[in-house]
């Protein structure tokens, strides 16, 4: 137990290393809590601790600093640096062998496309047979993010009250508190009945009386509030039972939303909106994913591209 809450403690012996030893300015110190702070939140959202980040993670910590939190270059910079000084640290007091983020630059990140999940591969996920609360629940929250793009901070904090059954729509609180609508299918409105049958009675079992609990459309199996440290583990779960190589993450479905509507003719500034997105350029990563796959169709399809790649 000691072990743990030592290695919990890291980032704040870091801080005050730099306070005390190398006597940074008060202000050096809060930009780096603050940069330092939003990364151990991601890791906690993995289920890890800070000091256990791999170099996997640090990629995927870039893509949600670019992606997900939408930052500009200069910030993810400034995070960057930050966080690979207090890996330097880690290493120099032989805390961990290697710096996971040493060979990450912003550049690499930028130019790295998306994962994305196949339209049969969606199907295979959906297709699986929901058997008692626990997997209901999975299944929806795969379906959700996939029929919405909802980020999963978004999903997280939707309510049964906020769900429009007859319009199939729901008002979400994105960034910078703007208010916007994403649509869900038969489909999905199929699988919330099922789901808050289940609910319900979890709730009423568990004696879940907190309204503030109870209404979050999304629960643990305890009837409270889904962590998202349970959301990682869940789809780590599901990768490993369907045998997936490629990434799997909430923000992996959100993805594959974006690029299977601009695959099927959406207009970008469409797919803006109903992403969240305050620029245009974040939503035409999408585009670049379209664009390279439709190459490959044409390399493969038309005769001439044939011809040429022979």
């Amino acid at each position: 137990m000691e072990q743990n809450e030592s290695r919990e403690d890291e980032v704040a012996k870091f801080l005050d290393y730099l306070a005390n030893v190398r006597m940074s300015s008060a202000n050096t110190v809060l930009s780096y809590g603050k940069d330092l702070h939003l990364l151990s939140s991601f890791a906690k959202g993995l289920g890890l601790e800070v000091i256990d980040m791999t170099e996997h993670d640090a990629r995927q910590f870039v893509r949600y600093l670019i992606y997900t939190k939408e930052y500009s270059e200069a910030t993810v910079n400034r995070v960057l640096s930050a966080t690979r000084t207090f890996f330097r640290h880690a290493v120099k007091i032989d805390l961990i062998r290697t710096n996971p983020f040493g060979l990450i630059s912003l550049k690499k990140a930028l130019s790295h496309l998306p994962s994305v999940l196949t339209v049969g591969e969606v199907g295979q996920l959906l297709s699986l047979e929901a058997v008692g609360f626990s997997s209901a629940r999975n299944l929806l929250l795969f379906a959700f993010l996939y029929d919405t793009g909802c980020r999963i901070s978004e999903a997280l904090s939707i309510r049964e009250g906020n769900i429009d059954y007859k319009k199939g729509r729901i008002p979400i609180v994105g960034k910078g508190n703007k208010v916007r609508f994403v649509f869900f299918s038969g489909i999905t409105r199929d699988r919330l009945s099922y789901y808050l049958s289940l609910k319900h009675d979890l709730q009423d079992r568990k004696q879940i009386l907190d309204s503030r609990i109870s209404s979050l459309l999304f629960c643990s199996d305890a009837g409270k509030q889904l962590p998202m440290s349970t959301v990682g583990s869940i789809f780590k779960s599901y990768k490993r039972k369907l045998g997936w190589q490629k990434d799997f993450t909430p923000h992996v479905l959100r993805h594959s939303y974006a690029t299977h509507m601009l695959d099927n003719g959406a207009d970008i500034r469409l797919v803006q909106e109903l992403l969240g997105h305050s620029s245009i350029s974040t939503t035409q990563i999408y585009a670049h994913v379209t664009q390279k796959r439709l190459a490959r169709v044409y390399a493969s399809c038309h005769p001439h591209g044939r011809k040429e790649n022979e």
